[in-house]
């Protein structure tokens, strides 16, 4: 069934009819009662368009094997667009998981050779293999399993896994980092008999502990020359051939491995040319991953040495502190390490390579090499949701922004909170009640009466005032019995951003973020949520100090410049914002309004290309129509995915607790109205 781009109640344009101004007394009225008309009406199909075609659930459902199941992980650069067909681009790539049960099927579409590893014993050979694979002609005991699976060649796509009745995925324990490797035929393992697990790139990653990734392919160069593919520019595509751009935020790595040069010197690529080329790769690399240890390679023939070496010195005088160089010289023996004389190591030799490598990398990388112990700030298994600061501190996440929470699983029958300071803060254990602890430190037991043994979930956040946080809102970790582990719970497929000031804080509601029609919509349609909201903040940052999130939206921390917020982190798929009630009593102008709106709008689209934005009137229907113009103004100039919200009527005189902050119930019926909007634009 197609839609028009704009339904009832959500506007392209802020224009009135022919003839008649927005402001104009003879259109206030029938203007009010159409709004509240069309809302309802919106609300109604809505709410039966979703009852009829299941649209809330935009993923498969945790646990269930299918390709869009979030306990499966995949590592490298997959394409995942169809939903139901994950191709593996590059070498190396590989799919990660666990289940329960004592069998486990893989779905392969055609002829295809793989590798697969259950429970972290040797790789066994699939040659030629298509539909239904059984990966365990002899059951396992019950329990839950491990499930690593890589393709070596042929039809490199992953259609899901069949599992028992009644048994289900479980969500990986996989490395905090991720090593990135890119070169040529030598990173891609070519003459080894297993290819890419016969690699350095994938023997350093498995001796460190870390996930890894190969951009690698046979007879590729730095330099795009005389028909040899150029990595200083296929490196930022999906796949080793083609010009569909990679969506770096999929995954950040910890390291990146360079190994190029070896073949850019048959094909005439002069010194200074490659120089130049490596320099601005380095330079490239930075950008697409800010935090990364990069490791420039000398390559194991001693070609463009001291190019190399300029390059990486280059970018050090830039500023670039994380950048090195390698010298790889007497790591590898003539006769003995390498398969034939053009340099590429046999299976001993990329052994020895990878036992040099793994200390240099990690020596020089900042991060834990190895996944953080469980229940540990670093460990992988603890989703931290909202903007949290990981890395200024090793041993203490902080949370910016209200209503950020963490999530994590975990075994065992206790489970307690490490504070350093004193604070606020609400926790939910399974699916039971939301316990408030108030003016808590030190080590906080959040089970005075011990739950039944078993796996339970957990989950977080720090009270808030007036968008800020009250005490000391620091996680240091978790303490769980002896023998306990974490585990990753089901994570929701999407993630909704809401934008805003004390309203979207969730000022004077009882429970503050939790209660606010936010984290309502939220929970309701089974997704992430975040808020970019503080308690005064304007959209434009006003001389007399108002808070502008025109401004700030791009930041860590609401009350610091720096740093920017890496929005590589998480990706929105809907933003809400509701800004502008407190800018009228800044003295900001209808015009510096309106500009300010088209700019934040515009910086949303640079952060999350594919994310619907919806700009709420907001409940007093202050600058309504500067709102509705900047979303024209963005519809006309080329983006569709955005769209203008009418509140009118939302909010009745017992929905409010003062003039200006909706009570409990107000943002109940805010989360009535708008939720069904949210889902009609990012269900399936």
């Amino acid at each position: 069934m197609q839609t028009s781009p704009h339904p009832a109640g959500l506007h392209a344009t802020g224009l009135p009819p022919a003839g008649l101004h927005p402001t104009d007394p003879r259109t206030a009225a029938p203007r009010t009662a159409a709004r509240a008309l069309a809302a309802a009406l919106t609300a109604v199909l809505v709410a039966c368009l979703l009852s009829l075609t299941g649209v809330t659930r935009a993923h498969a459902a945790p646990g269930d094997g299918s390709v869009s199941d979030p306990n499966i992980a995949y590592v490298g650069r997959w394409d995942t667009s169809s939903g139901t067909t994950a191709v593996a681009n590059w070498t190396g790539a590989y799919v990660q998981t666990s289940f329960t049960g004592t069998t486990v099927k893989v779905k392969a579409r055609d002829a295809v050779n793989l590798y697969a590893s259950i429970d972290g014993k040797p790789d066994v050979f699939y040659a030629g293999v298509r539909g239904t694979v059984n990966l365990t002609p002899q059951p396992l005991p019950s329990g839950t399993h491990t499930l690593r699976i890589s393709y070596r060649s042929g039809d490199t796509a992953f259609q899901g896994l069949v599992l028992d009745s009644g048994a289900r995925t479980v969500a990986p324990n996989a490395s905090a980092g991720l090593i990135e490797f890119v070169g040529d035929s030598i990173t891609a393992g070519a003459l080894t008999d297993r290819l890419a697990l016969d690699s350095y790139a994938w023997k350093t990653g498995e001796q460190l502990g870390m996930r890894h990734t190969q951009v690698a392919r046979s007879g590729y160069c730095l330099v795009a020359q005389s028909g040899c593919t150029g990595l200083s520019s296929q490196f930022f595509r999906l796949a080793s051939t083609g010009g569909t751009d990679w969506d770096f935020s999929r995954y950040q790595a910890s390291a990146v491995v360079i190994n190029l040069g070896t073949n850019d010197i048959g094909h005439g690529v002069t010194g200074a040319a490659f120089q130049s080329a490596y320099t601005t790769f380095l330079r490239d690399v930075r950008a697409k991953y800010p935090n990364a240890t990069l490791f420039a390679v000398q390559t194991l023939k001693k070609r463009y040495v001291t190019e190399t070496r300029a390059a990486v010195g280059a970018r050090t005088a830039a500023g670039d502190t994380k950048v090195r160089y390698v010298d790889t010289t007497g790591w590898l023996t003539d006769g003995t390490d390498y398969e034939d004389g053009n340099g590429h190591p046999n299976e001993a030799g990329h052994t020895k390579f990878a036992g040099r490598l793994a200390p240099v990398i990690s020596a020089a990388t900042t991060l834990s090499t190895r996944a953080a112990a469980p229940g540990q700030p670093g460990d992988p298994n603890i989703k931290f949701v909202g903007r949290w600061d990981t890395t200024s501190s090793a041993t203490a996440y902080t949370p910016y922004w209200a209503g950020a929470y963490y999530r994590v699983g975990f075994t065992g029958t206790t489970v307690k909170l490490k504070q350093r300071n004193t604070i606020d803060f609400w926790a939910r254990i399974d699916d039971g009640p939301v316990r408030f602890y108030d003016d808590v430190k030190a080590t906080v037991n959040l089970t005075p009466t011990a739950l039944p043994a078993g796996r339970h979930t957990l989950q977080v956040n720090y009270q808030v005032v007036a968008g800020s946080y009250r005490g000391d809102a620091v996680f240091q970790g978790l303490a769980l019995d002896s023998g306990a582990t974490t585990f990753a719970p089901p994570a929701p497929g999407k993630l909704i951003e809401f934008v805003g000031d004390s309203i979207t804080v969730g000022t004077t509601t009882s429970q503050n973020a939790r209660t606010a029609y936010g984290w309502l919509i939220g929970e309701r349609l089974g997704a992430e949520h975040t808020r970019i909201a503080q308690g005064g903040a304007c959209l434009v940052a006003a001389a007399d100090g108002c808070v502008g999130l025109e401004q700030r939206f791009t930041k860590l921390n609401p009350n610091a410049s720096t740093p920017d917020w890496n929005f590589s982190r998480y990706r929105a798929d809907a933003v809400v914002i509701n800004l502008g009630t407190n800018d009228v009593g800044h003295a900001v102008s209808s015009t510096q309004f309106q500009t300010a709106y088209s700019s934040l709008l515009r910086k949303v689209r640079a952060a999350y290309p594919q994310a619907w934005i919806f700009a709420l009137e907001t409940f007093r229907g202050r600058y309504v129509p500067q709102t509705e113009a900047a979303v024209g103004a963005a519809v006309q100039g080329g983006d569709a995915r955005v769209s203008f919200v009418d509140t009118t009527g939302w909010l009745g005189s017992g929905d409010l607790t003062d003039s200006v902050h909706p009570n409990d119930q107000g943002h109940r019926a805010i989360a009535d109205r708008l939720a069904p909007v949210i889902a009609a634009r990012i269900g399936d």
